[in-house]
């Protein structure tokens, strides 16, 4: 242990020396200003975070407490012309870490993001990837789990994961009559040290083909085939084909008022180290979308076909805008494969004031994971902000969510709810310090039982750019 404060210690000062010793290379002019002017751009951000937490792995009885030091790099290049924009991300985190049970020391979380656009006369190219291993304890789940994880819950169970992501998309045709645009995706899931039968190895890859076709000023027909290729390591060894075909108008019926309608087939072929499965069926969705002075409202209704079975929706939304926020909300039901009835919805409202803002989100939808459970999801965002001077901050986040079963599969219940209170000072025009504190909570339907963790921070965080 006192080797290890030692290590704190001196990486405390190298953070601290590290950002004046780059300051040279400061051009003095804003990252939003410099970015528009358009050009090569380098960016980048050090932060160092200090954080003491009682129960960090959250577990019923805490193990004993957990002190982290993250010192966090972010480098951004980017180039910006009238035809193009190409922009490359890598970050990482030199990380010392005492927790119960292992000691952590070295370069943590490696993360390259690439984006690519080329803008021809009549065409577009655009290309994205991503490549991350990260430590699955220092993941944020409200970030985190709906958006990459494979099975739509709160799943606890360390180890790492390696996500692997790229899409292709060229669209041909824009200022024309007829138009074609051609995706391809790639998304893989890599697990390492997990012992929790819901984290497996995946890979999905789809290929897409669109063509749509301007009849008139106020009439556009759409057609849609696509093909995607699931494979998983799990139990049962599950292959899975998935083959979509749609046509579709988009009509302006007067000024303000636009459908949006399309029906189609999907069929989808399941093969498992237990034999084969085949399901197919029609599918659909029209949507009508009413243009106010302050807004739109709509209503949709949505028919899809997955390989537990048909899942058909109704909403009805409103959108507004208003003098110091907006508000976006819908309403619906969905009934499930399973039979069950349940109600969907989200809702969006920010307010901008003088010295504060609010910002509210609420999401509640059902989804099949890749273990074909039927899982209903509820996420609620609540976030209030108040500047206290012009170098000081107050922020307030709470983040609640439910994962429950909607019917078809053996997803557990699990609630997890974290609360965060920071204060921000900017202690000169490039620098800020930050303090916070952050309660988490998750309960579960399962053996885990309930947990509680309590935990305190402090960081210290500069970002600039230059051009070369």
């Amino acid at each position: 242990m006192g080797t290890s404060r030692n290590k704190i210690a001196a990486i405390a000062a190298l953070s601290t020396i590290w950002p004046g010793m780059a300051l040279p290379q400061q051009t003095g002019t804003g990252g939003t200003a410099a970015r528009g002017a358009g050009g090569l751009q380098f960016d980048i951000n050090v932060n160092s975070k200090l954080s003491y937490d009682d129960n960090f792995q959250l577990q019923p009885r805490s193990p004993g407490s957990t002190t982290i030091f993250d010192n966090s790099v972010d480098l951004n290049l980017s180039s910006v012309t009238s035809v193009q924009d190409f922009n490359v991300n890598a970050s990482g985190v030199f990380r010392y870490a005492e927790i119960p049970g292992r000691s952590i020391s070295g370069f943590e979380d490696p993360t390259i993001r690439l984006g690519y656009r080329l803008d021809g006369v009549n065409s577009r190219l655009t290309f994205n990837g991503r490549y991350r291993n990260v430590d699955r304890e220092f993941l944020d789940p409200f970030q985190v789990e709906q958006e990459e994880q494979q099975s739509n819950i709160f799943v606890d169970d360390g180890g790492t994961v390696e996500f692997t992501t790229a899409a292709l998309s060229y669209q041909t045709g824009l200022n024309d009559p007829l138009g074609f645009t051609v995706s391809l995706d790639h998304d893989q899931r890599d697990y390492s040290n997990v012992t929790n039968a819901r984290l497996f190895d995946r890979e999905t890859n789809s290929a897409n083909l669109t063509a749509t076709l301007k009849v008139s000023p106020v009439t556009q027909l759409r057609a849609q085939a696509g093909i995607t290729e699931f494979s998983a390591d799990d139990a049962v060894g599950t292959e899975r084909r998935t083959t979509d075909y749609s046509i579709g108008v988009v009509q302006d019926i007067d000024p303000t008022l636009v459908l949006d309608a399309r029906l189609g087939r999907t069929e989808i072929d399941t093969d498992t180290n237990t034999g084969s499965s085949n399901r197919s069926g029609a599918t659909g969705a029209a949507t009508l979308t009413k243009t106010l002075s302050n807004g739109t409202v709509f209503a949709s209704i949505d028919s899809t076909v997955n390989q537990n079975g048909s899942r058909n929706s109704l909403r009805f939304g409103r959108s507004l805008q208003l003098p110091s926020g907006s508000f976006n909300a819908s309403v619906g039901g969905i009934d499930t494969p399973s039979g069950n009835n349940y109600v969907i919805g989200s809702l969006g409202y920010t307010h901008q004031l003088k010295t504060s803002n609010i910002n509210v989100s609420i999401n509640r939808n059902v989804s099949t994971n890749s273990l074909s459970e039927d899982v209903l999801d509820t996420r609620v965002s609540v976030g209030y902000g108040y500047e206290i001077n012009n170098n000081s901050r107050l922020n307030v986040a709470l983040n609640w969510g439910r994962s429950e079963s909607a019917g078809i599969g053996g997803a557990p219940t699990v609630e997890r709810t974290s609360l965060r209170a920071t204060y921000s000072h900017a202690l000169t025009q490039d620098w800020d310090l930050t303090g916070g504190v952050l309660v988490r909570r998750r309960s579960a339907s399962t053996a885990t039982g309930d947990a509680q963790s309590n935990s305190v921070f402090v960081t210290l965080d500069r970002s600039f750019n230059f051009r070369p």
